[in-house]
């Protein structure tokens, strides 16, 4: 999966997560994050993922994958 795939399915799940809960930006709290400082795929979308060693794209923050968070939040749908 190439960066800009990656950073799509950032956007992806926030927008699937804002879609859910009508929160937006700072109102979204991700139960993974250290603080409310840390970067999260959550709240900020594709420009906090990275790939781990494997190629696998998850999130800056709280190294969660992200296809596992879009997957469940689909199924919430």
């Amino acid at each position: 999966m190439n960066q800009k795939q990656a950073e799509a399915l950032g956007d992806e799940l926030r927008d699937l997560i804002t879609a859910r809960t009508g929160l937006r930006g700072k109102e979204i709290v991700c139960p993974r994050e250290k603080s409310e400082m840390t970067p999260c795929v959550a709240r900020d979308g594709g420009m906090c993922v990275v790939e781990d060693s494997y190629g696998n794209p998850i999130c800056v923050g709280c190294e969660t994958f992200i296809k596992n968070r879009v997957t469940e939040e689909k199924a919430r749908l």
